[in-house]
């Protein structure tokens, strides 16, 4: 029988490795990286410090100095374990887990969270130095926390980088879009109305690229406004002409000086909006490309979810034997629900518990929403949550929890969508893998 640890499988498989060892011969080597520069230290399992900290920089000859003072330690102590534990910092620590891979000691991420929670647990929550993280870092792994770097093959490291950049993009172009609203109101007034969006029609995006002038758009009139679109391949009724007129001879405009310096700022704002656009149309043809030679390609068999759905979920799941089931990669995106049960006090309504992996919880709430709105079972699913008085918002998480059970079993099954299974398949408790 499989002996439990409350720490969970990483705990278990970590106590089992120096079950029997000397603590003074199983070394850990946290390291917590900034920008340019890292701090580390050693201890050995009992917390006592082997090397008090020391700063080496981000390059080849520092992660040499880290080496050596490693290296120093194991002999020092004659090892048998050292594992290196490295702060998942934004993108700042991929460079030196991707050196250490390979080498003679095990690497280890850390979830920042965690660390500070771990630091909290200290009572040194509000004493944030790199030392104190070190300090809590090495807590962490000797309780045997932190996940193995996952690796990932040349077509699944392109196609999680191209998911980030187009996730970036994303960011960047709603924002302008909100920007650039706000800067029509102050150039064209009332232009926005003439249109259902100015940025999904061809009439109104050239009108906003290249006229967005109350004055040029009255000189020109109806009749030779709908022949200036016409002549730049955009199809504008004389109704419309009409209306953008009138827009333009009605519309509260800002003194002439003031308008001028404004619509060039918006002249170049939509320049850098199209060239963002242009970015985000790039990496999707890339991630077309790169699909079909990944494991996420199964997933457009589902209903609602395109090329871009499935990318975002195959590239922030990753393999999904590193979970123990689908429940367990559910949980690593923070989508399990927080609790608070306590000396026979309940708190109830405290929503979900946000922990760990952003990017997994928004690709699977997307697929959710993908296939709440196309696939007869998971809309009919939606459609009872809320006839049952479910908060629209917890009915999508519910759907999306049901879309990502179906989901993990086909990225690890490999098979491809069945509608005649899908109730099965969305529910089913999915079998367990000998990995974390």
């Amino acid at each position: 029988m499989a002996v439990e640890f409350v720490g969970g499988p990483e705990q278990a498989e970590f106590m089992a490795r120096v079950r029997g060892v000397e603590p003074g011969q199983v070394l850990l080597v946290p390291v917590d990286v900034g920008k340019s520069e890292a701090m580390a230290m050693v201890t050995d399992l009992r917390g006592e410090i082997v090397t008090p900290p020391f700063k080496f920089a981000l390059t080849v000859s520092g992660v040499a100095a880290l080496r050596a003072r490693t290296s120093a330690a194991v002999e020092e102590r004659a090892a048998v374990l050292c594992r290196v534990g490295v702060e998942t910092a934004g993108h700042y620590h991929r460079t030196l887990v991707t050196s250490l891979v390979g080498g003679s000691v095990e690497v280890i991420e850390l979830n920042p969270a965690a660390v500070k929670h771990a630091r909290a647990q200290q009572l040194r929550s509000r004493q944030k130095t790199d030392e104190r993280d070190l300090a809590a870092m090495a807590d962490l792994m000797a309780r045997g926390a932190g996940r193995p770097p996952q690796s990932r093959a040349e077509v699944l490291a392109a196609q999680l980088a191209w998911v980030g950049h187009r996730r970036r993009k994303v960011e960047i172009y709603r924002r302008m879009r909100q920007q650039i609203h706000a800067q029509i109101d102050l150039v064209f007034p009332g232009l926005s109305s003439c249109f259902s969006s100015l940025f999904e029609t061809r009439a109104g995006r050239l009108i906003l690229s290249e006229l967005c002038c109350p004055d040029r758009v009255v000189r020109l009139g109806p009749t030779r406004l709908e022949r200036f679109a016409a002549n730049r391949g955009a199809r504008m009724t004389r109704d419309k002409a009409n209306q953008v007129v009138d827009a333009a001879r009605d519309s509260l405009a800002l003194p002439t000086p003031e308008r001028a310096v404004l619509a060039e700022i918006l002249a170049a704002d939509v320049a850098l909006f199209e060239r963002v656009e242009a970015d985000m149309v790039r990496a999707e043809a890339e991630l077309a490309r790169l699909l079909p030679d990944t494991p996420a390609a199964v997933l457009t068999s589902l209903p609602g979810v395109s090329t871009i759905r499935a990318s975002a979920y195959g590239a922030a799941l990753g393999d999904p034997h590193r979970f123990r089931n689908a429940d367990a990669a559910y949980a690593f995106a923070g989508l399990s629900p927080a609790s608070y049960d306590s000396a026979g006090k309940v708190r109830p309504g405290l929503g979900i518990t946000k922990a760990r992996s952003i990017n997994l919880r928004a690709a699977i709430l997307e697929l959710g929403l993908g296939l709440g709105q196309s696939e007869e079972s998971f809309i009919n699913y939606r459609a009872q949550l809320i006839a049952r008085g479910k908060p629209r918002q917890v009915a999508a998480v519910a759907v999306a929890h049901r879309a990502h059970r179906l989901a993990f079993a086909m990225l690890r099954d490999g098979q491809p969508f069945d509608p005649t299974q899908s109730a099965d398949r969305s529910v089913m408790t999915t079998r367990s893998s000998p990995t974390t």
